[in-house]
């Protein structure tokens, strides 16, 4: 009977101290950034970034994001308004590199931490430049850094350096299409391209 006992009690411990492990390094974060976007080609007027998603970190080290994002590119206001509007969802993966690098750092008051992200998603975009164009649905790839400073104990600010690549896309930064094939009788074809985003906001956890 005192051996089940000291079993029972050793497999509550135990269980305990999973339930509390997960409790203290499972949380759950909304961002919100404000900023500009930036192409290599063409000159860019007013740029205009805004995203917000939600992050899980399964641990003090690794976790997912999901998240929206927009970005206004124009080259001309008038006569003529020309560029295009552009929308995305992402995936990626999450690490804090802070504690990547000092696995210790979970266990003391840190009011920096550096945080990656990298993955996938899709984006639709439509030109202001060709009323009647229709919508250039892309995948992309997408991958940041975001070193964050810790304000409160939930609240944080941050700086985001995004880089996207889109696939196949058939609208460039000005509304126009990228280019057209005669042997597919004027159809548009689809150019590979790099975006960056550079924004700050701020960041809200929720739990210790």
């Amino acid at each position: 009977m005192s051996f089940s006992t000291k079993k029972l009690a050793l497999v509550l411990l135990f269980t305990s101290s999973l339930t509390f492990g997960q409790r203290t390094h499972s949380t759950v974060s909304i961002d919100a950034n404000f900023g500009i976007s930036g192409v290599k080609d063409p000159e860019l007027i007013d740029p205009v970034h805004f995203d917000f998603g939600g992050r899980y970190m399964f641990g003090e080290v690794w976790g997912i994001k999901l998240d929206y994002g927009f970005d206004k590119f124009r080259t001309q206001k008038s006569p003529l308004e020309m560029g295009l509007n552009s929308n995305r969802i992402s995936l990626q993966a999450a690490c804090n590199l802070t504690n990547l690098v000092d696995q210790r750092s979970y266990f003391y008051n840190r009011s920096f931490n550096l945080l990656t992200h990298a993955g996938v998603g899709y984006s639709w975009q439509k030109s202001v430049t060709i009323k009647r164009g229709g919508t250039d649905e892309i995948g992309h790839l997408i991958v940041g850094i975001n070193p964050q400073y810790s304000i409160t104990e939930n609240l944080a600010i941050g700086i985001d350096f995004t880089t996207l690549i889109h696939f196949s896309q058939h609208y460039w930064f000005d509304g126009t299409y990228t280019y057209v094939d005669p042997v597919f009788n004027g159809t548009p074809n689809g150019t590979s391209t790099l975006i960056y985003n550079l924004s700050a906001g701020l960041s809200y956890t929720f739990g210790e």
